[in-house]
C-alpha cells in the first residue's frame, strides 16, 4: 500500500510538472529567438517550410521528454514493461537470434533517447553508449547516476573506437546517437536531400567486430512514461559510405513519421568548418548565399 500510495503522490506531482513544462516551452521559444530561429530553418531546410504549430510542437515534446526522464524512477513499474516501452519492429526478434555476442545499435536524438536505452535493458538489451563526457553541473551528475543506474557505462567518445571494440569482444551491446554534424571526422551522406557528414563509426565497428547491426528509436505516445520502441537489423551490405547513407534514409523516415519529436535545436545541415570559415551564416551554420 505505501509503494501505491506514493506513486499516486509521484503521479500527482509529475502532472503538475508537466504543466509548468508546457508552460515554460511556450516561454522559451519566445524568451530564446536564436534558438527558435535555428528550428524554424532547420526546418525550412528539411521540407522547405517552417509550420508554427510543429514549430511549437518541438520545443512542447522536450519539455515532456524532460519530465519524464525526471520522474520516470517514482513512476516506472518494472511489472509493467510493456506498457511503458512498447515493442515495434523485427528488431526484437533478430536480436535474441543473431546477437548473442554483442551488437551495435544506432539511434539518434528523437524520442527519448535516455530511456530508449533503459526500455533495451528492461527488454533484455543492456547497452554502453557512447557518448561525450559530461560537464560537472548537477544536471550532468544526475544524468551520470541515472545512466549508471539502469545499468548502462558510458564510453567516452574520445576513445571511443577502441573501448567500444573492447566492449563488443566481451559480448557487449554498444550504442551510437549518429545524428549530429560530424564535421572533419565525418562523411558526407545524404539527409533530407542534403549532404551532411556523418560518422561511419556504428558501421566500421560493426564490421570490425563481425556483429549486427542495429537501428531504433522511442517515440513518446503520451503521458504516464509512454514510448513506443522500434528496432530493426540493418544487413551490412555495401561499402561503409553506402551503410552510412542507409542509417541515414532510416532515420530520417524515423524523423519524418513524428517531426516534432526530432532535436531540430542542433545545426545539422551546416557544412565543413573549411566550407564556413571566413563567411557570414545563418542561425542554422549555413552561409549566407
Amino acid at each position: 500500500m505505501p509503494d501505491i500510495l506514493s506513486r499516486l503522490g509521484g503521479t500527482r506531482r509529475y502532472r503538475a510538472a508537466l504543466r509548468v513544462a508546457r508552460a515554460a516551452a511556450a516561454v522559451a521559444r519566445r524568451a530564446r529567438p536564436r534558438v527558435a530561429a535555428t528550428v524554424r530553418e532547420n526546418l525550412r531546410l528539411a521540407y522547405g517550410s517552417a509550420d508554427r504549430r510543429l514549430v511549437r510542437g518541438v520545443f512542447r515534446h522536450f519539455a515532456e521528454m524532460a519530465v519524464d526522464l525526471a520522474f520516470f524512477d517514482d513512476l516506472f513499474d518494472p511489472s509493467r514493461v510493456d506498457s511503458h516501452f512498447e515493442r515495434s519492429g523485427p528488431g526484437w526478434d533478430q536480436f535474441s537470434a543473431r546477437a548473442r555476442n554483442g551488437a551495435v545499435f544506432v539511434t539518434g536524438h528523437f524520442g527519448n533517447w535516455e530511456l530508449y536505452g533503459v526500455a533495451l535493458r528492461h527488454h533484455g538489451i543492456p547497452i554502453a553508449p557512447v557518448a561525450r563526457p559530461l560537464d560537472g553541473g548537477r544536471m550532468g551528475r544526475w544524468l551520470d547516476r541515472f545512466r549508471r543506474r539502469h545499468g548502462q557505462e558510458v564510453i567516452a567518445k574520445k576513445q571511443a573506437l577502441p573501448l567500444a571494440l573492447k566492449a563488443l569482444r566481451a559480448g557487449r551491446n554498444v550504442a551510437f546517437l549518429n545524428d549530429q554534424a560530424a564535421g572533419r571526422h565525418g562523411i558526407p551522406a545524404p539527409f533530407f536531400g542534403r549532404d551532411v557528414s556523418t560518422f561511419p563509426a556504428p558501421v566500421a565497428l560493426a564490421r570490425k567486430a563481425g556483429v549486427p547491426l542495429f537501428a531504433g528509436y522511442s517515440t513518446r505516445l503520451g503521458d504516464g512514461i509512454r514510448y513506443r520502441c522500434h528496432a530493426e537489423e540493418v544487413p551490412l551490405e555495401g561499402d561503409d559510405a553506402a551503410m552510412t547513407a542507409r542509417l541515414n534514409r532510416i532515420l530520417e523516415g524515423y524523423v519524418r513519421a513524428c517531426p516534432e519529436q526530432w532535436w531540430w535545436f542542433h545545426r545539422r545541415f551546416k557544412p565543413r568548418r573549411s566550407e564556413r570559415a571566413g563567411r557570414a551564416v545563418t542561425p542554422a551554420g549555413v552561409p549566407v548565399s
